[in-house]
């Protein structure tokens, strides 16, 4: 299983179904397993729109309605995103961070 761990203001479903939307919309690595997770949990992915994958790992797209980011800490840096919620254990290889219209949401570690 993933470790799903979404802010406060963010559910564990909805941050897995956005990462998981844009993610195959773009075609991310990522992709195959974050909707193994999702039909595991039994959380419906909806189609994102406007995907496109950055040469940096990151992928974006829209998702009912919000603008999700979703890749590691420096491609969501660089789009103006503020980390400091993530906290230092977070930033670990094998972690997505995923925002939505501009804010951090949570994180999505594989492994471990």
């Amino acid at each position: 299983m993933l470790n799903v761990r979404p802010v406060d203001w963010m559910g564990e479903s909805d941050l897995l179904r956005a990462a998981a939307a844009v993610a195959c919309g773009a075609g991310h690595p990522a992709a195959a397993a974050l909707l193994r997770e999702a039909d595991a949990r039994i959380v419906s992915v909806v189609e994102a729109r406007n995907c496109e994958r950055s040469a940096c790992g990151g992928v974006a797209g829209v998702v009912s309605g919000s603008r999700i980011l979703l890749g590691g800490p420096e491609w969501l840096l660089s789009h103006g995103v503020d980390l400091a919620e993530a906290g230092a254990e977070a930033w670990s290889d094998g972690t997505l961070y995923l925002a939505t219209d501009g804010r951090y949401a949570g994180t999505i570690a594989f492994g471990g």
